[in-house]
């Protein structure tokens, strides 16, 4: 599918094409491959990373790709997503796959690659992660996670394991039976058994999907105390940032882009965490303010000294410290958070970094065997179901086409004869004659548009295959990777659809939103 149908934002667009102007935003461009330098400890960071992976199972090829971090010429590939139930929406996997194959295509005998899944377990809004949709009955269906809001990082939000494993016998009800369904669901509920937040069990389900391939993972809670450099920066200079982005906003709009980050002036782009997790927002007006607590710089400083673990960066500083940490040649991002990215290249320079290559995810929409059917029976291109109204008008005229247009043809030859044999009786009927067949025309197009609308209504079977394929390829009226879930496709297909996907991006331009059938 076109850039344009899969996102509405024009500096992605712009992006995705290479635009010129946009060097100041974006300094390296994913068509112009360069490495950043690394100045952190490899040591350290691979110790962290095995310490997590093998807590969560990861398999051998993860703890191999990660030691590989040791030498100087291996770089990461991070792509990274909050942490939604069962991995959440398609898209959150396809970003992930993408980083993998990315990697795969990178890796030569000059350099390696490994790709890191950063699950952003700092984040707190479970509004954003506490929902999936399956199919029940060709049509999309929502399933929640019940569970109030709080406010505590998802990395300190106990797992509730009874409500999980209802959604799980749910999802059993709904779906299709097939070979693959027993297994898959019983080890879930495994991985339910020994997942402790709600954190560590999306880290522990998207191991089990995509371990094998050699993905790596880790929640920011476990490296807090190598960002303190970070947060030692934000506290000395407390509202910097936020005037950079005030600034870079204004140069976007000058381009003609709308920015996507505004903050208020007194805003520090970090949060304290309570003893029970909470993420407490910082303001700054001479001293800081957290919740209903006031500390002076030094009393901040003091407790970042004492209690690292206790500071969490924002939206802002999280590609921050990312890159702070890690070797990271790029990062995978989707078409929404390539906008975001794109007010950060002054942030990056405040803390005296270079900003990663920033890569597109490629994109899916899944078309099976019943879908396929109905677009083959239509000779109907995908993006045409997104508008059923539309596409069901067309193909109903399409049906009375061929008579309408001998009728309006028969019409012009035989009005051309009138106005011939009017001229030669007086020249001033040729514009009485031109009047006349403009209203004949404009009556049998207006006949036409009557006819298409009765067809329309009448044809109930057309009816219901169009609007069946919409629901399925445009769920809710959007692309169909930002509501289902994998499930619905590893119940139906095995664990064979990651590789299909896989292989299916191996062939990809970068940003390609690809249409896989199963």
């Amino acid at each position: 599918m076109p850039y344009e149908f899969v996102t509405s934002e024009k500096i992605t667009i712009d992006y995705l094409n290479h635009a010129n102007h946009l060097e100041r935003v974006f300094p390296r461009h994913f068509k112009e491959l360069n490495i950043r330098k690394f100045r952190g400890d490899r040591q350290k960071i691979v110790d962290k990373l095995l310490s997590y992976n093998r807590t969560i199972n990861a398999p051998k090829k993860v703890i191999q790709n990660i030691e590989s971090l040791l030498q100087p010429e291996t770089y990461a590939v991070i792509t990274g997503q909050q942490p939604g139930i069962f991995s959440g929406p398609l898209y959150t996997v396809y970003k992930a796959i993408s980083a993998i194959v990315l990697c795969e295509r990178l890796s030569d005998e000059k350099c390696s690659f490994v790709p890191i899944f950063w699950n952003a377990s700092e984040d707190h809004d479970i509004h954003e992660v506490n929902h999936i949709a399956i199919f029940k009955q060709n049509k999309p269906f929502d399933i929640h996670y019940d569970c109030e809001s709080t406010g505590v990082a998802f990395s300190h939000l106990r797992l509730d394991k009874s409500e999980l494993k209802k959604i799980l016998s749910m999802i059993e009800g709904i779906s299709p039976n097939s070979e693959f369904k027993p297994l898959l669901l019983k080890e879930i509920s495994r991985i339910i058994e020994r997942s402790s937040t709600v954190g560590d069990f999306f880290s522990r389900f998207m191991i089990y999907l995509l371990g094998d391939l050699g993905l790596a993972m880790i929640e920011p809670q476990y490296l807090r105390e190598m960002m303190a450099p970070i947060f030692d920066r934000l506290i000395r200079r407390p509202t910097e940032c936020t005037k950079i982005l005030d600034e870079t906003g204004s140069q976007l709009e000058k381009l003609g882009y709308s920015p996507k980050i505004h903050k208020k002036s007194n805003i520090c782009n970090f949060f304290v965490l309570s003893d029970g997790g909470e993420r407490l927002r910082v303001t700054y007006n001479g001293e800081f303010r957290v919740a209903n607590e006031t500390f002076s710089q030094r009393e901040l400083l003091r407790l970042l000294n004492d209690d690292p673990s206790r500071f969490s960066a924002n939206a802002v500083t999280r590609p921050i410290t990312q890159d702070f940490l890690f070797p990271t040649f790029a990062y995978v991002a989707g078409p929404n958070e390539i906008a975001y990215l794109a007010q950060l290249n002054a942030i990056y320079d405040f803390f005296s970094l270079e900003m990663p290559v920033i890569f597109p995810r490629f994109g899916a929409t899944i078309v099976e065997k019943k879908v396929s059917k109905i677009l083959g029976k239509y000779k109907a291109e995908i993006h045409e179901f997104s508008n059923p109204e539309k596409l069901l008008k067309k193909l109903a005229k399409g049906r009375i086409d061929d008579v309408f247009n001998s009728f309006k043809s028969e019409v012009s030859r035989g009005m051309a004869e009138v106005t011939r044999q009017s001229e030669s009786i007086d020249k001033n009927l040729i514009g009485s004659c031109s009047l006349a067949r403009g209203k004949i025309l404009k009556t049998i197009q207006a006949l036409e548009g009557k006819i298409t609308s009765k067809l329309k209504e009448h044809d109930q079977i057309t009816k219901q295959q169009v609007i069946k394929a919409y629901s399925n390829l445009f769920p809710y009226g959007d692309l169909q990777e930002r509501h289902i879930n994998v499930l619905e496709y590893l119940i139906k297909f095995g664990e064979d659809f990651l590789r299909i996907v896989y292989e299916d991006f191996f062939k990809a331009d970068h940003g390609e939103h690809r249409v896989i059938k199963c």
